[in-house]
């Protein structure tokens, strides 16, 4: 183990595994993914021990090595007993745990320059902590022990995206400017949501001109611009509501649906279900008002929960560039937008369904969205 300085949100030192307890754990029904080092470790054991561990191990590629836990009749992970726990850290401690299982749902980017440690929605008991926390979500530097062998998730570098000589403090500056618009609540989060388009927007025009010393100053006053009311009118000239775009987004969720995650697709029928979207897709003819009208009903007081889903996305992701695509800041913002609405589609629609707004859905809705959604490369299919 060593230690790395870090930038993290305050939640991440919250965290504690329920293992077993948990209803959607990550050694059941998962992809668990077996790394190099962790594989050689089980073919260097005695022979009937190897024996074993070969049996429960799915090698689809001997170079480089891709390999993958199997799992049994149920969907549980093989190495797992009968109480759900498992019989590799019993037996062997947690050195022998895969790369993925030793670190899972804990995350680390390295960032324009510097290190940084989140911890993915997909799992139920961070969506919990990140979302129910009423108050904006806040950051901070830490020291964090981590694995030897531990690697970032992801590697961002700013000068991908630009030539310019402080191509790491445009993004710093444009990050932050994107937080502090998200978490401002004087608006409304879909206003919040156009007004972050605007800046990007305005951003992705200065980049392309070469102002790199004029994003610097336009990304600074954001802050400032939004404390003073420099928005505000919005309020006035906007229609009162956000376009959903419910044709491209149902259609969007039906190949997110088709990745056969079962959790996610009884969300998803029950959602549509309550929405009045039939099984063919069939959109109401007074859909928009009706949705209005329910979210308004569940989440008009509760908006705190998605702005912090946009927010953790904008941490995690690199936003406004991006770790898969850098050719555009403005297309991070359109699958950003996407993101969001999907998410309140599902969770307005799990609500109304439920005839309440549930707490315990809305964790479970948003965890199993992020594993269809990020786990299974949904973002491929909306960026083609």
């Amino acid at each position: 183990m060593h230690k790395i300085e870090v930038y993290q949100p305050k939640y991440y030192k919250k965290f504690q595994c329920t293992g077993s307890q948990c209803r959607d754990n990550c050694c059941h029904t998962w992809g668990i993914g077996l790394d190099k080092v962790t594989y050689d470790k089980y073919m260097s054991l005695d022979e009937e021990t190897r024996t074993e561990f070969v049996e429960k191990i799915s090698v689809l590629n001997e170079e480089p090595l891709n390999a993958r836990m199997k799992l049994d009749e149920d969907g549980n992970c093989g190495f797992l007993d009968k109480r759900g726990m498992c019989t590799i850290h019993k037996r062997f401690g947690h050195e022998y745990l895969s790369y993925t299982c030793r670190t899972y749902p804990r995350k680390l980017n390295y960032v324009a320059g510097d290190a940084e440690a989140f911890l993915g929605l997909s799992c139920e008991v961070v969506a919990r902590l990140i979302l129910l926390e009423q108050d904006i979500m806040r950051f901070e530097k830490a020291t964090l022990e981590v694995d030897d062998q531990r690697v970032f998730e992801n590697t961002l570098k700013a000068e991908k995206y630009t030539q310019a000589p402080n191509a790491n403090d445009i993004f710093w500056k444009l990050r932050t400017a994107s937080i502090v618009t998200v978490q401002s609540r004087r608006h409304r989060l879909w206003v919040r949501m156009l007004i972050l388009g605007m800046f990007i927007k305005q951003a992705s025009e200065l980049l392309s001109e070469g102002k790199y010393d004029e994003i610097i100053e336009y990304a600074g006053k954001q802050p400032e611009r939004l404390e003073k009311g420099f928005y505000d009118s919005l309020n006035e000239q906007l229609p009162g509501k956000d376009d959903l775009r419910i044709e491209f987004l149902n259609g969007l969720l039906s190949s997110m649906d088709r990745k056969q995650n079962k959790i996610f697709s009884g969300i998803l029928a029950r959602s549509r279900g309550a929405l009045g979207i039939s099984p063919d897709g069939d959109i109401p003819e007074n859909f928009s008002e009706d949705f209005q009208r329910y979210y308004e009903t569940y989440f008009g007081d509760n908006e705190y929960i998605i702005e912090n889903y946009v927010v953790s996305h904008i941490f995690s992701g690199g936003f406004p560039f991006n770790y898969k695509y850098e050719d555009s800041i403005m297309k991070n913002y359109k699958e950003l937008l996407v993101k969001y609405n999907l998410v309140k589609l599902m969770l307005v629609g799990i609500s109304r369904h439920q005839m309440k707004f549930d707490k315990r859905r809305v964790v479970e809705c948003v965890s199993s969205f992020s594993r269809a959604y990020d786990h299974h490369l949904g973002g491929a299919l909306l960026m083609k």
